[in-house]
């Protein structure tokens, strides 16, 4: 093993002891140290010196202080980074465990149900980073650390950097920004412009050898997407390939094609697509789900009365049983322009009498953490409310006193899903609105016009200037009303994103590996 040479040791020392090189690879070397304020263990990652120098050290720092932010259970997070004496490095956590490229090296191959949750933590926490505008780049075996049994994805601080700083001259000097036999077609011919897509195309490459053993032998050709058949495999991965189930082959070969645009768009879709592969269910692309969903959006809006309104919870639950997760209909759903709630809008008041908002988001809620949830809903509506619980089922209601708001949310947790419905009822509202307006406005104006309209210009003056003032007291509520109750239902839709938020969080934490925690 190299030893730690007495330089680094001496720029390193007062913040960290370092016993040893535990990693080596193309751009930097990894120390075991202990943190000697925290006396904890972390991994230290020392930067190549041309590396550091194509970068640059400052706005190294600024830029890998961005993917620090990133937190997620699948993440190994940045505890720190910093540029001692011409050192550019930084310090992560030390995962007493093994990278996935050790397990292969010792196991060759893994068995399905394996690599599908491997490959699954490492597609949650690549879409998390790209909902924050952060492309790993270089997804592979060594970056997947194995953390009592979970997957835990590294080195995105140095993929961020290198993305956004030192590209052009990298690029120039020969240094790779990829690993061969991971890379995209498109990462290999040197292109910056890079999009989520690479990273599907490396997840793919990986999750393809731990179920065959090797790393793919070349790119797959368009007949090769088209058939969904890797054509030009050798007899060896040919033997194995045909071993698994009939549609994995066409998804891997689809998470690799060629052209990025004939990929899946986001590493969560393949790895449900993988998913529904091996379990013998019909896959449901991102595209086919949108066009479902918007059937029912239109649906909806020919039939929005009564129990038979179809909701988005309602649709959720129906499209779990054909294989499309609640996640992508919430996320389909979200970018249509036709609701999935009841919204039938009253001509008289000008918009609905009632809002509901519903959403199904994987994990179930337990009873211990029930009074958190009621506790942010009493403090969102500044109402204490009325509690019920039971079987699974939580309930919070209004009081609806002097004029207040009636409104009801629901968690019902059931089979590893929760049910989040939050409804609010406006008659309170209209009531106070259109009673006080008209009865104030109309009264205490359309009154008086008519006495005068009829003193001084007959009967039909009067008659026009009692209901002018009425109807613009009619206006004004109507208005009121409208501009209230679209308020109210963007606190609604607050609420319920922000307590399934919490749910999801809450399951995430207890998958999160102990030494994550």
């Amino acid at each position: 093993m190299t030893t730690v040479p007495d330089d680094l040791r001496a720029a390193l020392g007062d913040s960290y002891d370092l016993e040893k090189v535990i990693g080596q690879g193309g751009m930097a070397t990894v120390y075991l140290a202990r943190d000697r304020k925290h006396s904890r263990k972390v991994a230290i990652k020392v930067l190549r010196a041309d590396l550091a120098a194509a970068i640059g050290p400052d706005r190294f720092i600024r830029e890998i202080e961005i993917a620090a932010g990133l937190n997620h259970p699948n993440i190994l997070p940045l505890h720190d980074s910093c540029d001692t004496d011409g050192c550019l490095h930084y310090v992560m956590p030390f995962v007493d465990g093994e990278s996935l490229r050790e397990l292969l090296n010792r196991k060759k191959a893994l068995d399905l149900t394996r690599a599908l949750e491997i490959s699954g933590e490492v597609a949650d926490a690549l879409t998390y980073a790209h909902r924050n505008g952060i492309v790993h780049r270089d997804i592979k075996p060594e970056n997947i650390l194995l953390s009592e049994g979970h997957a835990v994805v590294a080195d995105f601080g140095i993929a961020k950097a290198v993305r956004t700083l030192g590209g052009e001259n990298l690029t120039r000097t020969g240094f790779p920004l990829g690993t061969p036999g991971y890379m995209s077609p498109e990462q290999a011919a040197g292109m910056m412009d890079l999009d989520n897509t690479t990273d599907v195309y490396s997840l793919a490459c990986v999750f393809y050898e731990m179920v065959v053993g090797a790393a793919p032998e070349m790119w797959p050709t368009d007949e090769a997407t088209r058939l969904g058949r890797f054509v030009d495999a050798s007899p060896g991965h040919r033997q194995i390939l045909d071993r698994l189930p009939g549609q994995v082959e066409r998804v891997l070969t689809r998470a690799m094609a060629f052209r990025s645009a004939d990929r899946f768009q986001s590493p969560v879709e393949f790895s449900g697509a993988l998913k529904s592969a091996v379990e013998g269910r019909r896959f449901v692309s991102d595209d086919s789900a949108r066009e479902i969903v918007r059937a029912a959006a239109d649906l909806q809006e020919k039939q929005t009365t009564g129990e038979d309104a179809l909701s988005l919870g309602g649709v959720q639950q129906i499209a779990a049983e054909v294989g499309i997760p609640p996640d992508l209909v919430d996320r389909v759903a979200r970018s249509l322009d036709a609701p999935l709630t009841p919204t039938e809008i009253s001509p008289f008041l000008g918009a609905a009498p009632s809002r509901q908002f519903e959403r199904v988001v994987q994990g179930e809620l337990s009873e211990a953490e029930y009074a958190e949830v009621i506790e942010h809903v009493r403090s969102s509506f500044q109402d204490l409310g009325n509690v019920s619980s039971l079987k699974g089922s939580l309930t919070w209601h209004s009081t609806v006193r002097n004029g207040g708001r009636d409104v009801q949310f629901t968690i019902t947790a059931r089979n590893g899903q929760s049910k989040i419905v939050v409804q609010e009822r406006f008659k309170n509202l209209a009531g106070a609105l259109f009673g006080g307006l008209l009865g104030g406005i109309g009264g205490g104006v359309g009154v008086p016009a008519l006495v005068f309209g009829m003193v001084f210009g007959g009967p039909a003056i009067g008659v026009a200037g009692f209901l002018a003032s009425f109807g613009g007291a009619y206006a004004l509520a109507r208005g009121i009303f409208v501009s209230k109750t679209r308020k109210h239902s963007r606190e609604l839709e607050q609420v319920m994103d922000r307590v399934a938020d919490h749910v999801s969080q809450s399951n995430d934490s207890r998958r999160l590996p102990p030494a994550a925690r």
